[in-house]
């Protein structure tokens, strides 16, 4: 189980790019194996052969569950809170589909008089519902709190005052990927590149001299 749950950390890492919140993954799947082994306790599961083979099993289903989650939440832009709401309406359903595919898919071993498809059912029921909730519920919370920063890069506007000839002034937004691009669109500025004749329009500190920083 420790050796699963180690590489389940460094794949997690691998795809989402970000040690922290595969911790966080990590984290989420130790809680779902927790609350798998009280839910064994209370069902008369003991532990043996076939049920630590299913504890094995849980580990890369708990992952899954909660790694949708955390890979939307990285790349998405914004605050924590916002980016969770992201995460959650980007994958929320999908986890729950999968789920709920899951369970449906071993329903018919309830019915079984067999210990092992018994031990089957009731395992794989508590994996798919805790790590459902642990991944739809816990993780969020825990990535709105003590979240990563995003892998996004968000775009930095300023703000550029330009004044014309006769003295009236316009503000022009522009952002840190092409400021003379967002000037000329914002106010249908004329490209002068290929053009002989300079427009009626000074600009107080061009885009060239006044560099705009880029977010870290």
């Amino acid at each position: 189980i420790s050796l699963a749950i180690v590489a389940g950390f460094v794949i997690t890492v691998l795809l989402i790019s970000h040690w922290a919140c595969a911790l966080l993954v990590v984290l989420n799947v130790a809680m779902v194996l927790i609350d798998l082994i009280g839910l064994m306790w209370l069902w008369d599961v003991s532990i043996n052969s076939v049920s630590i083979i299913n504890l094995v099993l849980a580990i890369g289903l708990a992952v899954d569950y909660s790694a949708h989650i955390a890979h939307a939440f990285m790349g998405a832009s914004g605050t924590r809170d916002e980016r969770m709401e992201k995460s959650l309406g980007e994958m929320g359903a999908d986890v729950m589909h999968g789920a709920i595919s899951t369970f449906i898919a071993v329903l018919i071993t309830g019915t079984s008089k067999s210990y092992i498809f018994q031990v089957f059912f009731r395992q794989f029921f508590g994996i798919c519902f805790f790590g459902m909730l642990h991944g739809i519920i816990l993780l969020p919370v825990l990535l709105s709190l003590i979240g990563p920063p995003t892998h996004v890069k968000e775009e930095e506007n300023v703000e550029l005052e330009l004044t014309s000839n006769n003295g009236e002034k316009q503000v022009a937004t522009v952002s840190s990927e092409d400021p003379d691009d967002d000037i000329n669109k914002a106010y249908n500025i004329p490209d002068v590149s290929n053009s002989q004749h300079a427009p009626d329009m000074a600009v107080g500190p061009t885009s060239e001299a006044m560099k705009v920083p880029e977010s870290s």
